[in-house]
Parts: C-alpha cells; structure tokens; sequence
C-alpha cells in the first residue's frame, strides 16, 4: 500500500514517466546500472550478496523495480492487502505478467546489490497470511485492489533536499475475493 501512496503522491508533485521503488536495504555495488525506464519493467535488483548474486526464484521482482507510469496504471499498482513483510513484490511479478509486459533483468556485472543485514521491525513482522493470499486471491483481484482503491490520510509532506518524507494514515481495505463473486439474475 504505501509504494501506491508514493505513487500518487509523486504524481501530484510533477508527471512522472518513470518510476523506481527502491527498498531501503539494498545499495548497489557499481554505479553503472542505470535508474531509468526501457520499453519493458526493469528488475535492478536481481543480483543480491544475500541470494549469493543468484536469482533466488524466477518469479521475483522486488527490491528495486522500475515502471513507466502507463505500466503503473495498466497493473493498477500494487496490490493493497498485503500489511507486514513479503508478498508484495511477487504478487507485482503476477500483475505485470498478467498485463503481459516482460521483466527486463540487466547482466550481474552491472546490476550487483549489497542487502543491508536487519531485523524486522515488530511494526513490520512477516506477513503470515501473504502465500495464502497469493494463491487463492492474488491475480483474480488485480483489477480491484490498487490504485483504484487506495485509501489514506496525508498528515504532512517535508521536502528535503534528498528526498520527501510523506507521513499518512493507512485506512484497510476490506479483503477482496472476486472469485466469490456470483451474479444474480
């Protein structure tokens, strides 16, 4: 929910055509990889010191991606219902292949990260429910759950030189199962 928010906040501040979500524990190793948009999403982080500079599973796209903001709307962003760690990024994988758009990974020897060890913060805690949710839900709900039923309260925005620290309320939304959907007639 909070990449959505940034997001949507970006795009008030200016039109943004590119996009980068970048987690905060990961710094890259060579400054040749390059922040920018290509015709398809970019994966820049793919080749972690954690993960021994191996793409741990196929279908990881997390870390630091990068989209052209109509890519951004095509998926309807990420997805809402994951709160905690994990889950998010593959369920972004799952979006953009949906929307059939192709991950573009660059080679190892320019798109190195370095993975700052952590603890998970008790606000932050591994989110239990994210492979179930993942299964069952993920795909069928795409088109229902993010940017189109993002939800939050802006309590202020402070611009620094580096960067913008944006403090909002996040208001839940309700857990969706378009699967369960019938039609009455």
């Amino acid at each position: 929910m909070l990449m959505n928010v940034g997001y949507a906040e970006a795009m008030k501040v200016f039109n943004w055509t590119c996009l980068v979500f970048h987690d905060v524990d990961l710094l890259p190793e060579d400054d040749r990889g390059m922040y920018n948009c290509d015709q398809a999403p970019v994966h820049l982080s793919a080749y972690i010191d954690k993960f021994k500079y191996k793409i741990p599973y196929k279908k990881i796209f997390g870390g630091v991606s990068v989209l052209k903001t109509w890519q951004m709307k095509k998926i309807n962003g990420f997805a809402n219902q994951f709160w905690g760690w994990g889950g998010e990024d593959d369920d972004l994988f799952m979006r953009v292949s949906k929307a059939g758009l192709k991950i573009t990974r660059y080679p190892k020897e320019i798109c190195r990260y370095k993975m700052f060890k952590h603890e998970h913060e008790a606000s932050n805690a591994k989110n239990k429910n994210r492979k179930k949710y993942l299964k069952k839900s993920s795909l069928k709900n795409s088109k229902l759950d993010g940017l189109n039923n993002l939800r939050y309260n802006l309590d202020g925005v402070i611009s620094n030189y580096l960067y913008t620290n944006i403090t909002v309320r996040l208001e839940p939304v309700p857990v969706l199962n378009a699967a369960k959907k019938t039609r009455r007639h």
